[in-house]
């Protein structure tokens, strides 16, 4: 991503997840990406589900370019997350694998199997 002069706000709108925002921009600008890649960080992170984001356009249009884009996207996190994988195992707690390796182990599989409710 190039240097843009909104980038502290595209940062927020992907990692500050326990606040609600509104992004308003003219068309162009790169919301639908920005949102995009909320959308899977949520998911990645185990912050939610799929089934429990819902993502307002004002056309059909829109709203059909969003739904592929998001496929997309879930689809390379996907892969991303199977090679991060084959690199390096989830070992066992015993191991000395944490907690929080446990859950992104978890939230890694959640977003391969959202890619099939999208």
């Amino acid at each position: 991503m190039t240097d843009k002069t909104d980038s502290a706000a595209r940062h927020r709108i992907l990692t500050d997840f326990s606040t609600t925002l509104f992004v308003e921009a003219a068309a162009g600008t790169g919301k639908t990406t920005v949102l995009i890649g909320r959308i899977v960080a949520l998911v990645r992170e185990g912050v939610s589900t799929l089934d429990r984001i819902v993502a307002v356009t004002f056309t059909e249009k829109a709203a059909g370019e969003m739904k592929l884009r998001l496929r997309t996207e879930i689809e390379r996190a996907r892969q991303d997350a199977a090679a991060e994988e084959r690199r390096s195992p989830t070992r066992p707690r015993a191991c000395g694998a944490s907690s929080d390796d446990e859950r992104k182990a978890n939230n890694r599989a959640r977003c391969c199997a959202a890619r099939s409710a999208v």
